[in-house]
């Protein structure tokens, strides 16, 4: 059966209220601020998810043979109950 990489991506968002001259200088600061480990965004911040075919492949398919055993992966089968493993943490 062939095999698909999925990336998975979640965004956190926060907004910030800058005094400033501009809108540039106002990102500026910010910037900064992230820099100095003032703003951490954190599980609270979630926005939003996407799931998409990794870039990695040619629309996410895998070609036969390739090493994906540093990707979690999501077995399924007949046998065994759909779960995720990391075969990195499994060493």
């Amino acid at each position: 059966m062939p095999k698909y990489g999925i990336s998975v991506r979640e965004i956190l968002k926060r907004t910030v209220i800058a005094e400033a001259e501009s809108v540039e200088e106002a990102v500026q600061k910010v910037e900064e601020a992230v820099e100095r480990d003032e703003i951490i965004l954190d599980v609270d911040d979630y926005d939003d998810r996407e799931i998409v075919p990794s870039e990695y492949w040619k629309e996410g398919r895998i070609p036969d043979g390739e090493d994906v055993s540093c990707y979690w992966q999501l077995a399924c089968g007949p046998n065994s109950r759909q779960r995720t493993t990391n075969k990195l943490q499994e060493s």
